[in-house]
This record gives C-alpha cells, structure tokens and sequence, in this order.
C-alpha cells in the first residue's frame, strides 16, 4: 500500500517493531536488530520523511507519524505487538498512548524522556535555548547543524571506540538523513510536545533504556519514566551516552530479551 511507511521484516516468533529516533532511519537498529531476530520476529520502520520513506510527504508530527505506525500494526494485524522506540522512537510509543492506543504488548523506552526541554515544572529536560540554538543552526548550514547533533549522541570515549562499528557509521553519515523538512518539523515537535500527562495511564509492562551520560535526553528523564509508569523497570547504564543499543548493545539485547522474556 502506497500510503504505508516502509517496514523490513526479519526473523519470525512474536513481533517486536522497531522505532528510530529523530533524524535518523531503521538502518541504525543494524546488529542489534539482528540479534534480537534471532528470538522473534523483528519489524524495523522507516517513519514518513526517513530513510526508505524519505520521498514519502508530510505532516511530520508526532500526531501523523502515530497514526503511521498504528497503520503498520493494522495492516500486519499486530494489536498486541511489543513496541521499542529509541529516543524520539519513544515519544511516538507515548504519542500513540495519548491517541488512545490499546495494545497490551511490552514497550521498551530507549533514551527516552517525555519532554525533551525543561518546563517551570520540570527540570529533566534540555534548556530551551539549546534547541532553538541548534534550530538556527540547522537552518544556516544543514549538515554542520545535524553534525552538532550527531556529536552529542556518544560521549567522546563511545565515539572512538565504536568508530568501526557499523551501525555507529550509519548514524554518522549526514547523507543518511532526511532532508531539511522533516528534521526542523520534527524538532519543532520535540521542543514543543510535552507527553507527560499520558505516562501514568499506561498500563504495559515496560522496561526503561537509559545512558547516564546522555547528553540529549538526560538520566533524570529516564528515571521520570520509571517512577510513574506504573511498574516501570529500568537499565541505566553508567559511564554511556544516547545511543547504548550501539555502544552497551550485549547488556542492552540481554535486557531487552530477559524482559520480554518475563513479559511478552
């Protein structure tokens, strides 16, 4: 179906979707996926604007891009799916809970944090003056704008230790990502959503993902996350950044299986 984001399936048992984070695509998920496949049925996305749904047109909000993905779990008729998002992955999950999704299947939150930016009532997120910084700078010089971006996803230890990694290259490579429209759109969502509202009402079994380190998404989300989803497990892992599905990825898929093992 044309109106369908692009989808690649591999593996088979209970499925497991997949879900990239901003200015990224499903080709970062590489060997983590991959071992993950080896115990269920693993669907990656290409959300509207990214990667193999670059040429795909808009609205990029979180609003369409959950109903984009509800699509694909209809269209498969995966209702009870377990869900794994990655940063801006997950406040698609959460977006999608706020529209009233049902699915009882387990989430896994990697990175994430319901409000990227500070609010006078929460203090876990970003200056706002860091986002609107690097929304100008994007808009003056694309790729040096993303390139900005893309250092902060590792600390500076992960980016040299992980330079041969090839997910770790995939992430890096601006060519990779999508074009002008879709990332400031995006971002304006992010500097502007706040999610919080919905997390207590969900009702999953869920597991946390979060790098002590991160520079994007702070530590102080992540335990947001765990304290009010009802039932909340968390893997915070030290001395790791925004991306430890890459950089800390044996204890990350040794999770992630354990918890789905006991709840999927």
């Amino acid at each position: 179906m044309a109106d369908l984001i692009h989808y690649h399936i591999k593996g088979s048992g209970k499925p497991l979707v997949l879900i990239h984070g901003w200015a990224m695509h499903a080709g970062v998920w590489q060997g983590f996926s991959d071992q993950l496949a080896e115990h269920y049925m693993i669907i990656k996305v290409d959300l509207r604007g990214h990667g193999a749904s670059r040429a795909m047109q808009g609205p990029h909000t979180f609003e369409q891009y959950a109903r984009d993905v509800a699509a694909i779990l209809k269209h498969l008729n995966l209702s009870n799916a377990a869900l794994l998002g990655w940063s801006m992955g997950a406040s698609i999950i959460l977006k999608m809970f706020a529209r009233g999704y049902q699915g009882t299947g387990a989430l896994v939150l990697v990175s994430a944090n319901p409000s990227l930016i500070q609010r006078d009532d929460y203090e876990c997120g970003l200056a706002p003056v860091i986002i609107k910084h690097l929304f100008k700078q994007i808009q003056r010089d694309y790729v040096l704008g993303l390139s900005t971006f893309l250092n902060l996803l590792c600390t500076a230890e992960e980016h040299e230790r992980y330079s041969g990694d090839a997910a770790y290259r995939t992430a890096m490579d601006t060519t990779l990502c999508p074009d002008s429209e879709a990332v400031l759109s995006t971002l304006a969502c992010l500097q502007n959503e706040d999610l919080r509202p919905t997390v207590e009402h969900i009702t999953a079994p869920t597991l946390i993902v979060h790098g002590e380190r991160d520079e994007i998404c702070l530590s102080g989300g992540g335990r947001y996350l765990k304290k009010n989803i009802p039932g909340a497990r968390m893997l915070m892992l030290p001395d790791t950044g925004h991306m430890p599905f890459i950089s800390c990825r044996e204890n990350v898929v040794e999770a992630v299986l354990n918890f789905l093992a006991d709840n999927f």
